[in-house]
């Protein structure tokens, strides 16, 4: 693995990772984390990516991980969302260009919003991989950003710590096993992957008033109409999801986004609904599974056999 600095776009440095040590690459993967947490976290799938042929490419995004100072870190000024999707275009691009190789990409949850947005920026990637996605109702994202809004008007770098406290609300509510025990129930049934995480002091880092405010737009956005007119229905969607995800609606959502991409006129979805897996499910029991569906997507998209 090689650790680097990257300017992007418009200048903005961003930490990157990269794992090319492969043999004959078939393909490169970018790998698109998701909110409050780093790239870092997605070194065993990077690996496991490299053993089966394919070059990974991940970056911290702006107000995540080593791309920001301890100070910074949850908040970015600007429209991060979109200044987001525009340095994952921009990695795209730069990818393309250093190794002449097909890209694939693979978002997880706000990662997975920010791929439902590249969708649409027209490259032509050869697949992408949805991870703990769903959609959200013009009301849930109107009302959101509304609220945020307003406290931007006093703050919009306060950091929205309430959000944790709903967290642990709706964990003890929905989540009663055996081991259900502690905080962060939500991302995965894995005992040991959840204290990692709570250990981690890049992970759960609480979000700025104006990220999350330019996430609610940018994902309203994204799931148009207007949004869905500008895919390429030629480009393939991998759905991987846990019945007991929240951020699926515990299915309800994420089975809605499929549908809407179905009715857009998407020719390919593959779609994986893992029962009892929660929003993790890179890091959840079954997670061998999980890695072998992706790849397996992956392998589809370049051989374009469906």
């Amino acid at each position: 693995m090689e650790n680097f600095k990257m300017k992007s776009y418009d200048g903005t440095e961003l930490f990157c990772y990269l794992f090319d040590e492969v043999e004959n690459p078939k393909a490169v993967v970018m790998l698109v984390h998701g909110m409050g947490e780093h790239a870092g976290r997605y070194i065993h799938f990077a690996k496991f990516l490299n053993e089966r042929g394919y070059i990974v490419f991940a970056d911290d995004h702006r107000a995540h991980g080593f791309s920001e100072t301890d100070e910074n870190r949850g908040h970015h000024e600007g429209d991060i969302f979109h200044d987001t999707v525009k340095d994952e275009v921009f990695f795209y691009n730069y990818l393309k260009e250093k190794y002449n190789l097909p890209i694939l990409l693979m978002g997880h949850s706000y990662g997975s919003f920010l791929a439902q947005a590249f969708l649409e920026e027209g490259t032509d990637v050869k697949g992408v991989a949805l991870s703990g996605s769903g959609t959200m109702s013009k009301f849930s994202t109107g009302a959101g950003s509304a609220a945020c809004k307003v406290i931007m008007a006093f703050n919009p770098a306060l950091r929205m710590k309430a959000l944790e406290k709903f967290n642990v609300l709706r964990d003890s509510m929905k989540y009663k096993g055996p081991d259900d025990k502690g905080k962060k129930l939500w991302l995965t049934r894995d005992v040991e992957m959840r204290n990692v995480s709570i250990n981690d002091p890049y992970t759960s880092v609480p979000m700025s008033a104006s990220f999350c405010y330019y996430l609610l737009k940018g994902l309203e956005a994204a799931e148009t109409e207007e949004g869905f007119a500008k895919l390429n229905l030629d480009t393939p969607i991998g759905m991987f999801s846990g019945t007991d995800d929240p951020i699926g609606g515990f299915t309800k959502s994420i089975i809605n986004l499929k549908e809407r991409y179905e009715k857009a006129g998407v020719k390919h979805i593959v779609f994986h609904l893992y029962e009892g897996a929660r929003h993790e499910v890179l890091n959840e029991i079954n997670r061998d599974e999980v890695m072998e569906d992706m790849v397996n997507f992956f392998e589809k998209c370049l051989a374009q056999e469906w």
